[in-house]
């Protein structure tokens, strides 16, 4: 440029400086490849980077990889921009000082409170395309349990789209939105010492007039219960970085200093008491209450966290994002939701006896799972509403206590015969149905998310599918469409090939979806004679079989698919590849079963092989839709 006489044409980005901090997930093959891209690319151009870059890894733990990257960039961003270093957390000027809110309450005495999570206001112009800011509320049409006689839940709900608009199709994916459990709600609840006030109307605004977002809540009013039910993440663990500028500061006792500084310092301190004992907020308080009523500390004087730090601790409530387990060829407004039930206890180091026990249920399947209840029949209850509706809603729940305890999180916990523990959850009753009449109902608030995991355009392409557990989910799309497909194609044309291999814990108890597979297939082989099923049962001998083993035990079939009519292969096959489920083993597992048996069969290396695998992703004929 004129204005720019030094400017250097190899080196265009020469005097600018960055940082720069990547997102990932090392499970995946290509883990922070576009961050690792764009670093490369600018150090070329003559940029100068400040600092290493970080590579943030969602597989261990992503706070953690950026508050270690932060705490050390921090200081050379402020030595690069002529800045003076904040005093260290240890000095007593910086223990002092509290952080500055973000978010002001407003207590109120409301006409209208939106209280049952509502995305938008009623009186607000009318939606007409629903997404995930605008989720539809979908009635459920079916909701069963796949394998009653298993040792865990596995669901298979059904929802009606009719109306709506939406369309899926095989291999998308469905957003649905959670409720959190009454009793993980009145645990924050009391650890923020809220519970006499739970149902007071509050409005809350940003502080900062020119901020982007001027209200925390997509709705008005409403109240803190409702607030940490429907739109806040509040079960997760506190980050590293969020204990030491946001709890510690106001810890006012020595015993809660001292139990809170380690967590906040170290990061293996955090790991062993924090991530493994899945601390939410409301646990890691009453953690430090429980050190400060051990040390004396009387109850003034004990850790009160300000509900505005909560709110801001509490990150909003995310959709939980499932592979419809349907084709939209075959049902085209009904998707459907494959998913086991997520309960675990969890593990901490250190930590006091936390309230509630060790036990941790996952948000979205307990919720579904809840839905199930509900619609079966179990014990729920209508909740008589005040003169604002603040409680609206039938309660499920099989406490007798509940719904009249003033806190459910010390109501005894009731377990069903999987030694599952049975949460509680207000629900709102579709419109013309009720709880206590026989005539149960209810709508869940989702939305479709466009996927690539497609079949191939060409139905005589081969498909190889491998869906262990409730990877099975997209497949079962798959299969439901290949199988219309060779009913209207007739027995005189042929389709390629198509392969399934699923595993599960044992072939009575857990085998789903097993005769509507059986009777698909039997179809699908009129027209593809070699298709078939290979299973993978773990638990039913000594030795555990999983479906990368059955690949390698089935390798000439495989390979056979794969060649797709050609006597060799010389490349990446024009087979289709599907793996479903689990990134961190199974599918690097079948990844490299499958490069194996080509190797051998080919006659070349395994890193050849293997560089033909990716290729076939690169082209879409290998496809993923994995989780950790």
């Amino acid at each position: 440029p004129e204005d720019k006489p030094d400017f250097d044409d190899a080196a265009p980005l020469q005097g600018v400086s960055y940082a720069m901090f990547g997102l990932g997930n090392n499970t995946y093959e290509q883990f922070n490849h576009h961050a690792r891209v764009v670093d490369q690319r600018m150090l070329t151009l003559g940029a100068a980077r400040i600092g290493e870059r970080g590579e943030g890894d969602d597989d261990a733990d992503i706070e953690e990889d950026f508050a270690r990257w932060k705490e050390a960039t921090l200081p050379l961003i402020r030595k690069y921009l002529g800045s003076s270093t904040p005093l260290q957390s240890g000095d007593d000027s910086a223990a002092a000082a509290l952080p500055e809110p973000t978010w002001k309450i407003l207590e109120m005495d409301a006409k209208k409170v939106w209280t049952k999570g509502e995305f938008y206001e009623e009186d607000a112009e009318p939606v007409t395309s629903f997404d995930a800011r605008h989720p539809y509320l979908a009635p459920v049409s079916a909701a069963i349990e796949l394998t009653p006689n298993a040792d865990r839940h596995t669901l298979h709900i059904e929802v009606d789209l009719a109306g709506s608009g939406m369309r899926y199709e095989s291999g998308d994916h469905i957003g649905v939105y959670p409720t959190n459990a009454e009793e993980e709600v009145d645990l924050l609840l009391g650890a923020l010492r809220l519970l006499d006030k739970a149902d007071t109307p509050i409005a809350v605004r940003a502080i900062d007039p020119f901020a982007a977002q001027q209200s925390l809540f997509p709705v008005d009013t409403t109240t803190y219960r409702a607030a940490f039910r429907h739109y806040l993440e509040i079960t997760g663990s506190v980050p590293r970085a969020q204990i030491k500028s946001l709890v510690e500061p106001f810890a006012r006792s020595a015993a809660a200093r001292s139990f809170l500084g380690p967590l906040a310092a170290d990061k293996d301190a955090h790991a062993a008491v924090v991530t493994a004992g899945c601390l939410s907020l409301a646990r890691l308080i009453n953690a430090v209450h429980q050190v400060e009523q051990q040390a004396g500390v009387s109850a003034e004087e004990q850790l009160l966290l300000p509900v505005e730090t909560a709110f801001e601790l509490c990150p909003r409530l995310q959709a939980r994002l499932y592979s419809i387990s349907s084709s939209g060829k075959v049902n085209p407004e009904r998707p459907s939701i494959t998913a086991v039930v997520l309960q675990y206890d969890a593990k901490a180091e250190g930590a006091p006896t936390a309230k509630m026990g060790a036990r941790r249920c996952g948000v979205a399947t307990n919720y579904l799972l809840g839905a199930v209840r509900y619609l079966r029949g179990d014990r729920a209850e209508t909740l008589a509403p005040d003169h604002q509706a603040l409680r609206a809603g039938c309660l499920l729940s099989e406490s007798p206590s509940l719904p009249g305890a003033a806190d459910a999180s010390v109501v005894e916990t009731v377990h069903d015969g999987k030694d599952h523990t049975l949460q509680s959850f207000t629900l709102q009753p579709a419109p013309g149905s009720a709880c206590d009449n026989g005539q149960r109902a209810l709508s869940l608030p989702v939305f479709i998310r466009r996927s690539l995991f497609r079949l191939p355009a060409d139905p005589s392409t081969p498909i190889i599918m491998i869906g262990p557990g409730t990877g099975l989910a997209p497949m079962r799309g798959f299969i439901q469409e290949r199988a219309q497909l060779a009913r209207e194609r007739g027995a005189g044309r042929e389709m390629g090939t198509a392969l399934l291999f699923f595993g599960a814990r044992t072939e009575a108890k857990d085998y789903m979806y097993r005769e509507e597979l059986e009777a698909h297939f039997s179809e699908i082989q009129k027209v593809a004679p070699q298709s078939q099923i290979i299973t993978a049962f773990s638990r039913d001998q000594p030795q555990k079989i999983y479906v990368q083993h059955r690949l390698a035990e089935h390798a000439e079939l495989v390979y056979q698919t794969l060649l797709c009519g050609q006597q060799k292969l010389g490349g990446p096959p024009r087979a289709h590849v599907y793996v479903c489920g689990d990134a961190k083993s199974m599918a690097k597992d079948v990844s490299k079963a499958l490069a194996s048996l080509i190797a051998e069969r080919e006659g070349v290396a395994e890193d050849v092989a293997s560089k033909w695998v990716s290729e076939m992703r690169r082209l879409s004929r290998y496809q993923e839709d994995v989780w950790s």
